[in-house]
C-alpha cells in the first residue's frame, strides 16, 4: 500500500475539526471554486494546509428503499382536520364528559329532544393572504358517518367520574382508537360551505335520533365519545380543535326549542385517525400534513469507497492501526435524484421542502435505532445563494425543475469515518412546510419597512411608515403526497466538500 496521503489526528483534533466544520456556512461553499473552503477553514482558525477539494461521483443507485407509513392517530386539540385528500382519509373523535340531571330530566321527557355538533371553521387558514384564492368558495354536501361510544355514571360525584377519564393518558387513548368498536353508528349529511372572509363561523352537523335517544336515557354523568367519518369526501375540511378558547367545539343538547344544556359541553380532547388508501402501501409514497411518514433510503458504499480511492491514488478507507481513516473531513455533502411531480398531489399549490435527516453513530442509547443501533440525527440547510438567486431552493418538490437535491453532511461525514466497518449510507426523508419564497436566500421570516411620503393641506410634509412581514413558509401544512419511485429507479448523483491536509504539503 502505497504512504497514506494523510498524517493521523488524534481523536481530540478530528472531534474539534468535526464540530467547527458542522457550523453555519457562507454561500461560498458553494459559489467560489474547489479552493474557495481553503479561506473559510482558515479564517475560523484551521490549519492553512487543509486544502479544499470537491468530488462527485455519478450513477449511484440505493441499495434499498422502506416507507415508514405513520399510522397512529394525532391530537387534534389545536387543528382538526375531516375529510379525504392525497389518498388519505381523515376521522375526527371528540371526547367529551358532562353533568347535568336538571336538564337532562328534561330531556329525557321531551319528545322534540336533540342534539347537533358545532364545528368552527380555522378561519385563520381560510382567510389567510396566502391561502389560494382559487381554492375558495366551496359548497359541498358530504356524507358523514356519526358513531359513539356511551358510558353513564349516577354513583359518583362528576368530579370524581371526570378525573377517572382523564387520567387515561393521551397517548394511551390515541392507541385504543385503532381498535374502536362503537356502541352504535348512522349516516347524515352535513353542508360544507366556505367562502373566503365569509362571515359563517361554523357548521351544524346534526346527530343522529339513535344517539339521541341514548342521550335521553342518561342519568348522572356521561363519557361520550363522537367519531366522524367522510370517506366520499373529495377535499379536505380544517377546524378549531378543543385547545382553542374561542372556537371550540361544542355539543349542543337541547329538550325543546329554548331549552339547551348550559354550559354547552366542550371536548377536553380530539384526535385525528388516519387510514391509508393505497393501493401499493410498500411503494415510495410520502404523505405529508404534519404525519411522520418517511422514506428511508439506503446508499450502497461500493462506488464511494471506489471513487475515493481513485481520488486519493490509494487504498480507501485506511484499515490499519485505529481504523479511523482521517484523509478527510466532510465538510458538505450533497445527493441529487430525478424528479417527476406528475405523480404528486398537494391542496394548496405551492412548493413544499423535503427535510432530510442521516442515520449515524449514537453514543446515547435513548436515540438508538433498533435496526442498526444508530439514530436519526436531522440535517441542517446551508444556502447556496447563487443557485437560490437563479433557481430557487433545490430541495423542494412541486418546483420548477426535473431534479431534487438534498444536503447530507452529518450523514456523509459520519459514513466516510467509519467506512472500515463496512456500513451504508442511511438517510431519510419527509415532507415539510409550504415554501413561498422559492428564491429568498433570507432562510427567516423579514419584516420590510415602507415610508409613504404625506403632504397636508397645508404644504406640512410627514411619513406614514408601514410594516409587512415577507414569510419564509406558510404556517399550515400541506396535506400532500409524492411519489418518489422514479427518483428511486433513476441514478442519483453525489458530490462531496472535503477539507484535506495531504502529508507533503507544507
Amino acid at each position: 500500500m502505497k504512504k497514506t496521503l494523510f498524517k493521523k489526528l488524534k481523536t481530540t483534533q478530528l472531534i474539534v475539526v468535526t464540530l467547527l466544520c458542522s457550523m453555519a456556512l457562507t454561500s461560498c461553499l458553494f459559489d467560489s471554486d474547489d479552493n474557495g473552503l481553503e479561506s473559510w477553514l482558515s479564517d475560523r482558525g484551521l490549519p492553512s494546509s487543509y486544502q479544499v477539494q470537491t468530488l462527485t461521483i455519478n450513477n449511484i443507485k440505493p441499495a434499498s428503499v422502506r416507507v415508514d407509513f405513520d399510522t397512529l392517530p394525532k391530537s387534534a386539540d389545536v387543528n382538526a382536520v375531516l375529510g379525504r385528500v392525497s389518498n388519505l382519509s381523515h376521522d375526527l373523535v371528540l371526547d367529551f364528559a358532562y353533568s347535568d340531571t336538571t336538564f337532562m330530566k328534561k330531556m329525557s321527557s321531551s319528545d322534540t329532544a336533540g342534539a347537533f355538533l358545532v364545528l368552527s371553521w380555522l378561519r385563520t387558514f381560510y382567510n389567510a393572504k396566502q391561502y389560494p384564492s382559487d381554492s375558495l368558495p366551496f359548497d359541498d354536501d358530504v356524507d358523514v358517518t356519526v358513531s359513539w361510544k356511551l358510558e353513564t355514571n349516577s354513583k359518583d360525584s362528576y368530579k370524581t367520574y371526570f378525573n377517572k377519564i382523564t387520567k387515561v393518558a393521551d397517548s394511551t387513548w390515541y392507541k385504543d382508537l385503532l381498535e374502536w368498536e362503537s356502541d352504535g353508528s348512522a349516516d347524515t349529511v352535513v353542508n360544507m360551505k366556505r367562502v373566503k372572509n365569509d362571515t359563517a363561523t361554523s357548521i351544524h352537523l346534526d346527530l343522529p335520533s339513535a344517539l339521541v335517544k341514548e342521550l335521553k336515557k342518561v342519568k348522572g354523568s356521561a363519557h361520550l365519545q363522537l367519531r366522524l367519518s367522510a370517506p366520499k369526501a373529495t377535499r379536505l375540511y380544517r377546524f378549531y380543535g378543543d385547545a382553542s378558547s374561542t372556537y371550540p367545539p361544542s355539543l349542543v343538547l337541547f329538550s325543546d326549542s329554548t331549552t339547551y344544556m348550559k354550559p354547552t359541553p366542550t371536548p377536553f380532547r380530539m384526535a385525528n385517525i388516519l387510514k391509508n388508501e393505497e393501493e401499493c402501501p410498500e411503494c415510495a409514497i410520502l404523505h405529508g400534513g404534519g404525519l411522520f411518514d418517511s422514506l428511508v433510503v439506503e446508499i450502497p458504499p461500493e462506488p464511494i469507497l471506489e471513487a475515493l480511492s481513485e481520488f486519493y491514488g490509494d487504498e480507501f478507507p485506511f484499515t490499519k492501526g485505529d481504523s479511523t481513516d482521517v484523509r478527510q473531513i466532510v465538510v458538505h455533502a450533497q445527493i441529487t435524484m430525478a424528479r417527476d411531480d406528475s405523480k404528486g398531489s398537494n391542496e394548496l399549490g405551492y412548493p413544499i421542502q423535503i427535510v432530510t435527516g442521516s442515520y449515524i453513530d449514537s453514543a446515547d442509547q435513548r436515540y438508538l435505532d433498533t435496526a442498526d443501533l444508530r439514530y436519526r440525527r436531522m440535517e441542517r440547510y446551508r444556502l447556496d445563494t447563487a443557485v437560490i438567486l437563479s433557481e430557487g431552493h433545490q430541495n423542494l418538490i412541486f418546483h420548477d425543475g426535473d431534479s431534487l437535491t438534498l444536503q447530507l453532511s452529518y450523514g456523509f461525514r459520519d459514513f466516510l469515518n467509519k467506512a472500515s466497518d463496512g456500513r451504508g449510507m442511511k438517510f431519510s426523508m419527509r415532507i415539510g412546510w409550504p415554501f413561498l419564497q422559492e428564491k429568498m436566500t433570507v432562510y427567516k421570516d423579514t419584516i420590510i419597512t415602507t415610508k409613504t411620503k404625506v403632504i397636508s393641506a397645508k404644504g406640512d410634509t410627514t411619513y406614514k411608515t408601514k410594516n409587512d412581514t415577507l414569510y419564509r413558509y406558510f404556517s399550515y401544512f400541506d396535506y400532500a403526497r409524492y411519489d418518489f419511485s422514479t427518483a428511486m429507479e433513476n441514478p442519483m448523483t453525489l458530490k462531496l466538500w472535503l477539507a484535506s491536509k495531504r502529508e507533503d504539503e507544507k
